[in-house]
């Protein structure tokens, strides 16, 4: 009988402490119990992080486009302004605790950038194609796989708010320094000024620290091009090919 008894206890231990480590859901990603930490990425650029979960919260910093951080299981809602609004409370790579709005965080997701253009699906299945498509360089939050596909969030180059969808996932990347240059070289791309815009996409090719990218090459291509008339040996100021636009959720 004590053998039964102690047979029964250790079973009982073991589910115990593997329901405590989390399991594997249909689409691969873990399940983490509560008291593991919960990643999300920021899916719109200069996202406010506030002191308090309002609209006229203290403004604390910007979060990144792309940018993870640890989402701390609270949620709260704020009906001060015109429309309730719901923020997630989050903690930065930095130690840093704040509020973000809920819409520019993705929760249990991972960042990846474009590696090419991709079609968009509104499920994973070739027949729901819906004649959208992400492009290259255009950085994501990847919540789910099932299959060839994964599902994303985020904004398109075209596109005016963050949408969501199934891609084929051979078409991203998920390494830091593509995500990083993809980010810089999205917004270069964007300055009106030909000048600025290859000094600005010349200063990222030079930067040691991107020169591991897979799209320095296309950098390097669009530099080379007919487009940029003029040669330009001057540096840009640092943060020059930062957004000029208000931090979002401010």
């Amino acid at each position: 009988m004590k053998k039964l008894f102690y047979l029964a206890l250790s079973l009982s231990l073991f589910v115990i402490i593997n329901c405590k480590n989390g399991t594997k859901t249909s689409e691969g990603l873990t399940e983490e119990s509560s008291d593991e930490a919960k990643f999300a990425v920021c899916i719109w650029d200069r996202a406010a992080l506030k002191e308090t979960p309002e609209e006229k919260g203290k403004w604390l910093e910007s979060l990144s486009l792309g940018e993870k951080c640890e989402y701390l299981d609270d949620t709260k809602e704020d009906n001060s302004g015109s429309k309730p609004m719901k923020y997630y409370k989050v903690r930065l790579q930095g130690g840093k605790e704040g509020w973000v709005q809920a819409t520019l965080i993705s929760l249990d997701s991972k960042p990846a950038a474009l590696s090419q253009n991709a079609e968009l699906y509104s499920r994973p299945d070739l027949l729901t194609k819906n004649n959208k498509i992400f492009n290259k360089m255009d950085i994501v939050a990847v919540k789910a796989t099932q299959g060839d596909f994964i599902e994303i969030t985020g904004k398109r180059k075209e596109g005016k708010w963050i949408e969501s969808g199934w891609i084929k996932a051979a078409n991203v990347t998920y390494s830091d320094v593509d995500i990083a240059v993809a980010k810089f070289g999205g917004k270069a791309m964007d300055i009106a000024d030909t000048v600025k815009r290859r000094a600005a996409i010349k200063e990222i090719i030079d930067n040691g620290d991107f020169s591991n990218s897979q799209f320095i090459n296309d950098l390097n291509v669009l530099i080379d091009t007919t487009s940029f008339e003029n040669t330009v040996t001057e540096k840009i100021e640092p943060g020059e090919i930062e957004s000029d636009e208000e931090d979002a959720g401010e």
